[in-house]
């Protein structure tokens, strides 16, 4: 499916495609039971085979305060596969994954791309007023790294679910092959049953 941006296939963020009527009924319905504010939206990062949003991409700022979370998992099937396996430990056995086998220089490198993508997501006036009103919030803004996190210079995974979206939506990640191992099927058997159809 062309756009479809999973193991490999090209996009860019910065070239996120329009967002329907279709889609937001569908986000909503799929956020129904979790604290989400849909007005964060800027697009579909990725898309099921069926079509569906799977991964949203949000506005780096939340009510005048900078927002983390840039890709943000919204299909229903992947977030529970996701909690489920950080049930059995996913978490500590991703960070053990990517310090066993993948250069630290890496992972940076994925921090600062999320770091790069949060920014150009800012129009230049927003920029301007955060860079001379709210210089704290700026700086923030321009430090961490996926989902925030401060500390780039380890393995820290945070939560699998930020790391789903950050592979989906970027369609590459340093622990992309663990990811493939551990995700067989990265879309439901029928929509249906997650919720996503109207």
């Amino acid at each position: 499916m062309t756009g479809r941006n999973r193991w490999g296939i090209q996009g860019s963020p910065a070239f996120y495609p329009y967002i329907s009527l279709l889609d937001m009924d569908v986000i909503r319905r799929q956020m129904s039971r979790r604290k989400f504010d849909d007005r964060i939206v800027l697009g579909v990062a990725s898309r099921c085979k069926w079509g569906y949003p799977q991964t949203l991409i949000c506005n780096p700022i939340k009510r005048q305060e900078p927002f983390p979370t840039i890709f943000w998992l919204s299909c229903p099937f992947l977030v529970q596969k996701c909690g489920e396996l950080e049930s059995q430990q996913g978490v500590k056995d991703m960070e053990s994954f990517l310090s066993s086998g993948v250069p630290l220089q890496k992972w940076v490198q994925y921090h600062l791309a999320h770091r790069m993508i949060k920014l150009s997501l800012l129009s230049l006036g927003t920029k301007n007023f955060f860079r001379k009103r709210r210089r704290c919030l700026w700086a923030a803004l321009q430090s961490g790294g996926i989902g925030g996190i401060q500390n780039i210079n380890s393995f820290n995974v945070k939560c699998l679910h930020l790391q789903m979206a950050s592979w989906l939506g970027l369609g590459y990640h340093p622990a992309g092959t663990w990811l493939a191992r551990r995700f067989h099927e990265i879309d439901c058997s029928t929509p249906m049953q997650q919720g996503c159809l109207i």
